[in-house]
């Protein structure tokens, strides 16, 4: 199913018709896929995806980023359009993150900002190459495990991807992770159709099943704390991911020392339920650093 751009909002049409342009860099043996928007000249900020996601995720949120930074929107190896390498520890892809913005941006220090998957990316990153950073902020990736945890919804025991006879069956079974309603269904539809590609005489997903594997630690806390660039936490009012514990976590260990900001009405995937919202907290909190 494809919604008529005349059913976007207004502000998603603007966004949609902004100018971005593609490519590829080669990191490790890897061709890492990137998006950009907006002046090369301006600081750059890295939007770094959640598993099994790509760069198209920050499609309608990118747009209104570039008229302070120079944005750029890789995709982890594995994912979207960046190869397949069989290497997908979570080391690595803070490599390919900071690689791709040090070769589009040389001699600047970017910003990364990550959701899900894509925040413990960044924290990695902050951890690896902090004083190369210019700050990081983590989007509804808890510091620690939940106390109650979702089993994974990824056959893991068995990582081939499954082959639909056309796209509109891959289209059809579709589903964000974990599970939940959307607020805006157009964006949803958006990332549906850039998450497909042609092969073996059908469709299947463009990520790689085996990148889905890769454990992640039970705590970043001592990471966060011993950050050596500037760090934040967002997340979703109504998530999951955060719990009451988390929650309270966070508060004992990261009052007065990370910014912490609650986006209103969204659950864990916060660009598909209140976009414009997480906009508007990006541009405060990288106002505050600048």
């Amino acid at each position: 199913m494809t919604f008529p751009q005349t059913d976007f909002p207004h502000w998603a049409q603007t966004a949609l018709a902004e100018s971005s342009w593609e490519g590829f860099i080669d990191v490790d043996g890897a061709w890492i896929h990137y998006i950009t928007w907006g002046d090369v000249t301006k600081p750059p900020l890295v939007l770094i995806h959640g598993n099994a996601a790509c760069g198209e995720w920050w499609r309608f949120i990118a747009p209104f980023l570039a008229e302070d930074y120079y944005v750029i929107a890789p995709d982890l190896a594995g994912m979207g359009d960046s190869s397949h390498t069989g290497r997908y520890e979570r080391e690595r892809y803070a490599q390919q993150v900071v690689t791709v913005a040090q070769t589009l941006a040389p001699g600047r220090k970017p910003l990364l900002v990550g959701h899900s998957l894509g925040g413990m990316v960044a924290i990695l990153a902050g951890n690896a190459y902090g004083e190369q950073l210019a700050g990081i902020v983590v989007v509804d990736w808890p510091p620690q495990e939940p106390e109650l945890k979702d089993p994974s919804p990824f056959d893991l025991a068995n990582p081939q991807p499954r082959i639909y006879p056309d796209r509109d069956s891959a289209l059809a079974r579709f589903k964000v992770v974990p599970k939940q309603d959307v607020n805006c269904a157009f964006y949803l539809q958006h990332i549906a159709q850039h998450s497909i590609k042609a092969e073996d005489g059908g469709w299947r997903w463009k990520f790689d099943p085996a990148a889905l594997s890769q454990r992640r630690k039970p705590s970043f806390v001592s990471d966060l704390l011993a950050m050596r660039c500037p760090a934040a936490l967002m997340w979703g009012a109504l998530t999951a991911r955060f719990d009451d514990s988390v929650r309270r976590l966070c508060r004992e260990k990261f009052t007065g020392i990370l910014p912490m900001t609650e986006i209103p009405n969204s659950r864990h995937h916060v660009m598909l339920d209140e976009p414009l919202a997480l906009v508007t907290a990006l541009r405060t909190q990288l106002a505050n650093w600048r």
